[in-house]
């Protein structure tokens, strides 16, 4: 996290940007924001799946499965673990296609049951193997 802390102070977005920590309020937390980043590597996606619903871009780790669920809702960008640099690009591009993004995750929420998602999300690992 000092990386990241520093990234944001080397670039000025102290008013920009805030780390928040564990939380237990993300519903309503993602009313307030504009982009979603989720820097871990062994979690995240029930976070970028209530991020999509709410029409919040996500910007996540490439790890734990976020990668397949970004592929498959198309309300994000992924980032290369440990690479500030990947998660900074990431950051251009949905601020370049920001509605498109919100649209693509708010029309994969409304389409997309439990059952759906988990059959989706095994044809992707298939598709893996």
């Amino acid at each position: 996290m000092t990386e990241l802390n520093q990234k944001v102070e080397q670039y000025d977005l102290r008013e920009h940007v805030v780390f928040l920590g564990r939380r237990n309020d993300i519903p309503d937390l993602l009313k307030m924001i504009d982009i979603l980043i989720i820097p871990s590597a062994f979690e995240g996606i029930p976070l970028a799946g209530l991020a999509a619903a709410a029409g919040v871009p996500v910007i996540a780790c490439d790890a734990a499965g976020a990668e397949e669920f970004i592929r498959m809702s198309r309300d994000g960008v992924t980032f290369a673990e440990d690479d500030v640099d990947s998660a900074a690009d990431a950051v251009g591009k949905i601020l370049e296609g920001k509605e498109q993004y919100k649209k693509a995750g708010i029309e994969f929420a409304s389409q997309m049951s439990n059952r759906e998602y988990s059959t989706k999300i095994e044809q992707i690992f298939k598709s893996i193997e």
